[in-house]
């Protein structure tokens, strides 16, 4: 199992650029929540319903324990949303469908 967590603010729409090349470029007019929702269902309605377990974690209202390396990406100015995979910051600044798929399977 493929534990992906993302990062962000659920009410709130990001608003820094992307390491995701454009590829979420629509997807800046939604709340990182509802593209966390987003990626819920295409998710489920791809083959990685069961090989992935998916995580949204409010830096402003979770606990960041155990999750350093995202918190010092946040504190040192990367945009939200980030994306991790299995523990290693893969994205941030939106969430790509096709990046994230992409790098389930290579993992």
């Amino acid at each position: 199992m493929v534990q992906v967590d993302v990062f962000g603010i659920r009410e709130e729409a990001p608003a820094g650029t992307c390491s995701c090349g454009g590829a979420c470029g629509s997807e800046k007019e939604k709340t990182m929540g509802e593209m966390y929702e987003d990626l819920v269902q295409f998710c489920r309605e791809s083959d990685l319903a069961t090989d992935v377990q998916l995580q949204f974690i409010d830096v402003f209202e979770d606990d960041l324990k155990g999750c350093d390396t995202a918190h010092t990406m946040f504190k040192n100015g990367f945009a939200l949303p980030l994306v991790a995979v299995n523990g290693v910051v893969r994205f941030y600044g939106g969430i790509s469908h096709s990046r994230i798929y992409d790098e389930v399977r290579k993992v």
